[in-house]
């Protein structure tokens, strides 16, 4: 089967619109991430800590995470079910900050309890 001049460069620049717009959409998928400074509430470790639990907000740690570069820095995350409030937390021995805080939290798992 013989294929024509035409269809041959309508099937190459195809190939090339295909190729480029390729490149472009995976060049546009690579984020680029920035630092940021942002002012935190920062306290001693236990007095945020009973704060919340123990507070007007009565959330309790759902979730425990340890920073891998600096071990003895952690997070964790304090959830209060019944009225749906959340608080992200950064800790170490001494000083705790709030990282953020919301309403409306929603378990996406209910695996197994920690």
């Amino acid at each position: 089967m013989k294929i024509k001049t035409n269809s041959k460069i309508k099937i190459y620049l195809g190939l090339v619109l295909l190729i480029s717009l390729t490149a472009i959409t995976v060049t546009q998928g690579i984020a680029q991430l920035v630092t940021v400074q942002k002012p935190l509430q920062c306290g001693d470790t236990k007095t945020v800590f009973e704060s919340l639990t123990n507070g007007e907000y009565k959330e309790k740690p759902i979730w425990w995470g340890i920073d891998l570069d600096i071990p003895v820095s952690r997070y964790s995350l304090f959830v209060n079910d019944k009225t749906k409030t959340w608080t992200l937390i950064q800790f170490d021995e001494k000083i705790a900050c709030v990282l953020g805080v919301g309403e409306a939290s929603t378990r996406i798992f209910d695996g197994p309890a920690i």
